[in-house]
């Protein structure tokens, strides 16, 4: 008989899931009632995120997005008595109002706090599941995601991602337990969590759990002939293959025969008979599926948008770019330490024979991160969400499979680390350049004032500012006495995580266009004919990670960064 003992569940793990609970929740909880409020006067609410509450938005028939967070927290603000006006559904602007308010606000952050911290649980849980004789990775990955200064700046938040995370690994840690444990009722269950897991943001990868399901007889007859390192390279070249029909650069060189290449790495005489239609099929079905519109929306984007430059037109430059997203946000998440064993758990988990197939039930999130380097057109940070915790479990088994783990000082290193990465990180949003901005204001109450998107200046006399303002003679600026950019708005402009570390061509950058390009170069480099840099107000971190991002790409967080206060002179 199987003892708990020997299936890695102990009575006191309830004990330390607990307190891995209140580790995550009380960060997350905290900054989720604070961030924002009283910016203006006591009482005061600002909102800093306007991504935030856009599945509330979606539920009242005021936005295209998905509602199924956005119905929970409206109900749960009914309950309250905080809910929606009646007849408002369907009133963009009402609608808008209503979900951007401090009550709506409050709950929806709150509502993201605590699925963030009952993230860090099912991480822990399914860790345990994974490794059972060695517990230690399981509180080990638990704490460096609770920790993780990302996760709880995007818990902290009324978005969807952090929600969208926890019912994604809900539904991977009853799959996992469904085959570690062979419980039948566990499978036949999972499309119960399935569909919040997909429909909170659309997050389709989940479905690719089932793989786990697939018998061995089939796998072994699909990959017949081929060795591990083969298999690899299989997967790989799928990969490049769906990224070149995708990229809109390849497509203009309408060079579709090169597609063939694939064909190189697979061992046609070692496959069964059978299979050789399949893989002589792949290459034809990539390019058929990128074809259908609602593919090629997700994978190559349109060439404009209302803001200018559509994601598709980034063109070779987006491998790059995806291929140095993908560390960089490892690197700001889990800090530089944990990230270093990284290689090490996937060497560890190579070499490891046991519960392979509970294993592969994290087959979504390989999925997602080949999806996010080789073909996803949009890639805010946020996006690479649902990677973090899986890189926790990971770092966690390389840490265990070296002689580190038994470094008494070395462990308070690694843990001490991450702390101090989240506190510099977290610090950006209690420390937003937008408080700073309320003196300059209170200073300047009687001056005509510019401002970019995203500045979020208080009540006055503020007026949305467009670089057409500055052309030419520069009329229109010159009719305020002072122009507030965001480097929010204008790092597109510059290397960022939507263009990559290539700037040179204005045509390849995202949301922009090349005069405005041309217009915020010339501004921040203070040679414009009608402007005189006068203050800048800017995030101050401490920790190398973030110091290398600001190197790199400029601030971390998409709507916390510089503030630049630029004087009209004729």
């Amino acid at each position: 008989m199987t003892t708990r003992s020997e299936t890695g569940w102990r009575p006191g793990n309830w004990v330390c899931l607990g307190l891995l609970f209140l580790l995550a929740l009380l960060p997350r909880l905290y900054g989720a009632q604070t961030v924002g409020w009283d910016w203006n006067a006591p009482g005061s609410f600002t909102l800093i995120n306007f991504d935030e509450a856009g599945s509330c938005r979606a539920a009242l028939g005021g936005f295209d997005y998905s509602t199924f967070v956005g119905r929970q927290t409206i109900a749960i603000a009914d309950l309250l008595g905080r809910g929606p006006e009646p007849g408002i559904s369907g009133d963009a602007k009402a609608v808008k109002r209503y979900c951007h308010s401090a009550d709506h606000i409050l709950i929806a952050r709150t509502y993201s706090a605590v699925a963030g911290a009952l993230t860090v649980v099912l991480v822990a849980v399914i860790a345990l599941l994974l490794s059972p004789s060695q517990p230690g990775i399981a509180w080990t990955a638990g704490a460096l995601l609770a920790l993780s200064g990302y996760h709880i700046s995007e818990s902290h938040s009324g978005t969807v991602d952090a929600p969208s995370v926890f019912f994604i690994y809900a539904f991977l840690a009853l799959m996992v337990f469904s085959v570690s444990r062979g419980s039948r009722w566990a499978i036949f269950s999972s499309p119960l969590l399935l569909v919040p897991a997909i429909w909170t943001k659309y997050w389709v990868f989940a479905a690719f759990a089932y793989v786990a399901q697939i018998p061995a007889r089939a796998w072994q007859y699909v990959t017949h002939g081929m060795s591990s390192g083969r298999v690899v390279a299989v997967v790989l070249a799928t990969a490049v293959l769906f990224g070149m029909s995708t990229n809109s650069a390849f497509q203009a060189t309408r060079l579709y025969p090169l597609l063939a290449l694939y064909y190189t790495v697979i061992p046609w005489h070692r496959v069964k008979k059978p299979m050789v239609a399949v893989w002589l099929l792949v290459p034809v079905l990539a390019y058929a599926m990128c074809q259908i519109d609602i593919i090629a929306s997700y994978t190559t984007g349109s060439m404009t948008s209302r803001f200018g430059t559509g994601y598709g037109a980034i063109g070779w430059h987006k491998w790059l770019r995806n291929l140095v997203n993908m560390p960089m946000v490892l690197l700001v998440g889990l800090g530089l330490p944990a990230c270093l064993f990284i290689p090490a758990g996937i060497r560890a988990l190579a070499r490891r024979h046991a519960n392979p197939r509970a294993w592969l039930c994290l087959a979504p999130l390989l999925v997602f991160g080949l999806f996010m380097a080789f073909l996803a057109p949009v890639t805010y940070y946020r996006h690479y969400l649902a990677l973090i915790p899986v890189a926790a479990i990971l770092a966690a088994c390389g840490l265990f499979s070296t002689s580190w783990v038994g470094r008494r000082w070395f462990m308070a290193f690694f843990f001490v680390w991450p702390a101090l990465l989240a506190l510099d990180l977290v610090l950006d949003y209690h420390r937003d350049p937008r408080i700073e901005l309320r003196q300059w204001y209170a200073q300047n109450r009687a001056a005509q004032v510019f401002v970019s998107f995203y500045v979020g200046p208080p009540p006055g006399n503020s007026q949305m500012f467009r670089p057409e303002y500055a052309f030419g003679d520069a009329a229109t600026l010159r009719r305020a006495q002072y122009l507030i950019l965001s480097e929010n708005w204008y790092d597109t402009a510059y290397a960022n995580e939507l263009n990559g570390p290539v700037v040179g061509d204005p045509v390849r950058l995202i949301k922009t266009k090349p005069e405005y390009v041309e217009f915020y170069r010339t501004a921040l480099a203070n040679r414009h004919p009608h402007l005189v840099l006068e203050k800048s107000i800017d995030v101050q971190n401490f920790m190398p990670e973030l110091l290398f991002h600001r190197w790199l790409y400029g601030t971390f967080q998409l709507f916390v960064g510089d503030i630049k206060i630029f004087r009209v002179v004729d």
